[in-house]
């Protein structure tokens, strides 16, 4: 679901006013505290996120990372035109020594990952699959193998340092508590469609892209596969850079 910058402000201000971001953290702070070997490997595919917490990430970002905004709008939409083609791309949010430039606001789904059981993180290949699918007889485009077949790992190095237990049901019921929030921005139909939980760069992408941009996805995509660039994409790079957030 797309929140344009003129849809976004609004929205934040709502949020704001009425408190959605401390109920937020609420929910977060009821997750234990976790630690790991920063590897990286989670920020290989970006996890989706409710609107609410993409709102709250972007307040942050505003706040506290104004100088790489261009940088991260660069990634983003890069990210949002080549993730189906490109295996090698990452999380724009993935600073250096492997470290997340929006930690203290990072979503759920960053949250649970290492905490939850096998299956829940990593996507669905059948869906994949039968993107794919969809791509090739609509498009014309073959996905790469490599992207099509991929899965996040589940990983064992994520810790619990506060003592508290760890469950799939206590991450479910945060979960519930989060699309509660977002259904006070939202009607609930669409939201228990998840129609507002995308991955939150793609939030990003979608606030500074326009909707030319967006419906020329799949010809920047061919392009990329068939060139190894696409000159079109980098013109669309530059017009997000340029957006006064």
């Amino acid at each position: 679901m797309l929140l344009s910058l003129d849809k976004l402000y609004p929205q934040l201000s709502y949020a704001q006013k009425n408190g959605l971001f401390e109920g937020l953290n609420s929910i977060y702070s009821g997750l234990p505290e976790t630690a790991c070997d920063r590897c990286g490997t989670c920020c290989t595919v970006p996890p989706p996120a409710y609107i609410i917490e993409y709102l709250n990430m972007f307040r942050y970002m505003k706040e506290n990372l104004s100088d790489l905004i261009p940088s991260l709008l660069e990634k983003a939409v890069r990210f949002y035109f080549l993730e189906l083609v490109d295996i090698n791309l990452k999380c724009p949010f993935l600073g250096e020594e492997n470290l997340c430039l929006v930690y203290p606001v990072r979503p759920l789904s960053c949250r649970g990952y290492g905490l939850a059981k096998k299956g829940n993180f990593g996507g669905d290949r059948g869906e994949m699959e039968e993107l794919a699918r969809r791509y090739k007889e609509k498009y014309g485009i073959i996905l790469p193998a490599e992207v099509v077949g991929f899965k996040l790992p589940e990983c064992g190095k994520v810790r619990v340092v506060d003592g508290r237990k760890a469950s799939a049901e206590l991450l479910e019921v945060a979960v519930s508590y989060v699309a509660q929030l977002e259904s006070r921005l939202f009607p609930v139909e669409l939201v228990d469609k998840e129609y507002t939980f995308v991955p939150f760069v793609t939030h990003l992408a979608l606030t500074v892209l326009s909707e030319g941009a967006r419906i020329r996805r799949p010809k920047v995509m061919k392009e990329y596969l068939e060139t190894g660039g696409s000159a079109m994409l980098n013109g669309f790079i530059e017009k997000a850079k340029q957006v006064s957030l």
